[in-house]
């Protein structure tokens, strides 16, 4: 997923956290402008990342996963795949 604001909601003021299971990802964490440099950070099963306030809005994405690559493996019991469960408030 390219590098996105989430700007959907009405109310900036509660942070986004996102979670990560099965494959590590390249997680992009960018500036508040699209072409400000992004850092990559690199999350594992079970990493949670959890943003808000002034950061809130930063652009954020993720590099392109390539399932069962010796780079990248698998991940017992979800062998090559990635879930990410991301929470916002709504409305």
């Amino acid at each position: 997923m390219g590098l996105h604001q989430d700007r959907d909601e009405q109310d900036f003021s509660a942070p986004i956290v996102s979670i990560s299971l099965g494959l590590p990802v390249t997680f992009l964490w960018g500036g508040l402008t699209r072409g400000d440099k992004a850092r990559p950070i690199v999350l594992h099963h079970g990493d949670t990342l959890i943003w808000g306030g002034e950061d809130r809005l930063r652009f954020h994405g993720v590099r392109p996963l390539k399932p069962g690559s010796a780079a990248v493996g698998q991940h017992p019991p979800l062998n090559d795949a990635r879930i990410n469960l991301t929470f916002r408030k709504a409305g």
